[in-house]
C-alpha cells in the first residue's frame, strides 16, 4: 500500500499524558489555549490536536511554550508529576477551576495596594467564617 494511503494511528499514552500535562499547566496558569497557540505560533485547532494527545508537539514547540509559560521543560514530561494522583497534578486541578481564574484575573488587574490588601482582608475574613 502507498505510503500516501495509509492511514496514521493515533498517537500513543506519552502524547496523550503529555498533552494532559500541557492542558493542566496552561490551565493553572490561566492562559487560554488561544493564547498559549499564538505563543507558540499555531493554530488553535493544532494545539487543541496538542493537548487531546491526537499530534506530536514538535520538540522546538515544546521549548517555546514551557518558557511561555514559564515553566521548566522537565514539568512537561516529568514522571513524578504524571500520575493523575500525584501532588502536582491534585494542585494544579485545584487551582484550575473555573472560579479561582476568574477570582486570580480580576484580583491581578487590581492597580492600587490598598484596594488589593483591602480584597485579601476580606477574603480572609469570609474564609474564617467559615471555621
Amino acid at each position: 500500500m502507498p505510503k500516501s494511503l495509509k492511514k496514521r494511528l493515533p498517537e500513543g499514552p506519552f502524547y496523550r499524558d503529555l498533552g494532559n500535562n500541557i492542558r493542566i499547566i496552561r490551565t493553572a496558569s490561566g492562559t487560554s489555549q488561544s493564547d498559549a497557540a499564538e505563543a507558540i505560533d499555531v493554530t488553535f485547532q493544532q494545539f487543541q490536536k496538542y493537548e487531546n494527545g491526537e499530534n506530536r508537539i514538535p520538540v522546538d514547540k515544546l521549548i517555546n511554550l514551557a518558557g511561555f509559560l514559564q515553566v521548566p521543560l522537565s514539568q512537561f514530561v516529568d514522571d513524578d508529576g504524571s500520575s493523575p494522583k500525584s501532588p502536582f497534578h491534585t494542585l494544579m486541578n485545584q487551582y484550575s477551576s473555573k472560579e479561582y481564574q476568574t477570582l486570580l484575573k480580576h484580583f491581578s488587574s487590581i492597580d492600587d495596594d490598598h484596594v488589593r490588601e483591602a480584597v485579601l482582608d476580606f477574603v480572609r475574613a469570609m474564609a474564617a467564617l467559615k471555621r
